[in-house]
Formats: structure tokens, sequence, C-alpha cells
């Protein structure tokens, strides 16, 4: 029974950790879409607390420097067997980033359904809902990388 568990949990920590890392590679690849530019403009307009950032930069401009930002988090999260010091950064920029998403939650009326309001998640509310399990997962990688 005891090798069962090991094998198990190995499995499991090898499957959050490289799932972790595919997730944000692949949404990175994404952003250098303009459907997500424009997802992206919709969600910054909407959020008291990211809305001034399009006074600078164009939503286009911004889904690039994220697509790169996820992408480099990806693969900083899937080198800790050769660069553990590296990974245990890319961890702690996986929490960032994931826990500035979840800011939106909080600062952003886009997220909640139109004319429901609270609890009723919009489908932007519910895509970055799964944010809170991800960024948890990103916990544990940095946790892992020490």
């Amino acid at each position: 029974m005891m090798i069962f568990a090991k094998s198990f949990k190995a499995i499991s920590q090898f499957i959050f950790r490289y799932g972790l890392a595919l997730v944000f590679i692949w949404l990175g690849i994404l952003k250098f879409k303009n459907a997500e530019a424009d997802y992206l403009k919709d969600i910054l307009q909407n959020s008291s607390l990211f809305s001034w950032m399009l006074k600078y930069v164009t939503s286009y401009t911004f889904s690039l420097m994220i697509a790169y930002l996820q992408i480099a988090i990806g693969i900083l999260l899937a080198i800790k067997p050769v660069a553990k010091k590296l990974s245990l950064f890319g961890g702690l920029l996986a929490v960032l980033v994931l826990g500035i998403s979840l800011l939106t939650l909080f600062t952003s009326g886009y997220v909640w359904q139109a004319g429901y309001g609270f609890p009723e998640l919009s489908k932007l509310g519910q895509s970055i809902l799964k944010d809170l399990i991800l960024f948890g997962a990103a916990a544990w990688c940095v946790g892992d990388s020490l």
C-alpha cells in the first residue's frame, strides 16, 4: 500500500507542476490572437484597478506582454529538475500573475452576470474563478522549489 501511495503522490505532483506549466504556455500562445486582446480590453476597461493601463498601452500590446510573460512562466516552472532556483522564480511569478487575475473578481463589475450581481458569475467571472485553483498550484510549486 505504501508503494501505491508514493507512486500516486509522485504522479500527481508531476501532473500538478507540468499541467500548470502547460496551462501557462498554452494561454500565453493564445494571447497572440486579436480576440484575446479584445477580451483583455473588456476586462481592463471594466476594472477600477486596471483601467488606467489603457492610457499607456493598447490592449494588443498588453496582450503581447502577457503572452511572453505567461510562456516564460510556463518554461520556468517546467525546468525545476535542472534549475530549481529559476523554477522558484517562475512559481513566484505565477503566484503574482494569478493573484492579479483574482483581484479582477473584486475590482470589475464585468465578472458578475448582468442584472443578477453576486453570486452569479458571468463567463469572464467563471474563467477567472478557475484561477483560484491555479493560484494554489502555483503556490505549491513555490513551496516545492524551496
